[in-house]
């Protein structure tokens, strides 16, 4: 009985020992490019909430190198734009303007909302792409995004982005806006001007 423990706890050593291979190679999977918008007016109403009578969901749409993307639930994108992809390595899938919701933890449900727009290729070299949120009352906020991409020497990928909102560069593509029908947008960093 100890033979046979010993043989299988050698065994078990030499599969911990050969399992990782150093000149493997690494497949990278490089995220992809998308804007995060969350939008609330001045009492702080979830304008993207379908409960709430104040909405916008009807009102907003994204026009993106010439072309209009009208805000569309995850749902409907699932039921008529889903392609399957044929590798294991995530490839970006554009989908448009689309409302999503997700986790609150302070009611712990899914009960806020979120535009997501994208998603562009983080591989792409980009030198500057604008987009134009449009909201009510002929209000709009320029939105733009530039991706620099290059492989190391050493094998590793090297990404520099850079988002703006109305020309103001940012800190990534997560953006919480306050919306008022006669004073438009303000940017607004956790609840602060």
């Amino acid at each position: 009985m100890r033979q046979l423990t010993f043989s299988a706890a050698i065994l078990l050593a030499m599969c911990f020992l050969t399992a990782c291979d150093k000149n493997s190679d690494v497949i990278w999977d490089i995220s992809p490019i998308e804007f995060t918008i969350l939008m609330t007016d001045s009492e702080g109403h979830d304008l993207l909430d379908s409960t709430y009578q104040g909405n916008l969901i009807k009102d907003i749409y994204v026009t993106y190198q010439g072309e209009d993307y009208s805000l569309m639930t995850e749902q409907e994108y699932l039921e008529n734009m889903y392609e399957k992809a044929g590798t294991r390595a995530y490839m970006p899938h554009f989908y448009g303007l689309m409302l999503r919701q997700y986790w609150n933890p302070i009611t712990s449900s899914y009960d806020c909302y979120k535009m997501v727009f994208g998603e562009f290729d983080g591989t792409d070299n980009i030198d500057r792409r604008e987009i134009t949120l449009h909201l009510p009352e002929n209000h709009q906020v320029k939105l733009a995004y530039s991706n620099n991409f290059k492989w190391k020497s050493n094998g590793e990928p090297k990404i520099k982005r850079h988002f703006y909102l109305d020309d103001k560069e940012l800190e990534g593509g997560y953006f919480y806006l306050r919306y008022s029908k006669t004073g438009g947008c303000e940017y607004i960093t956790n609840g602060t001007k």
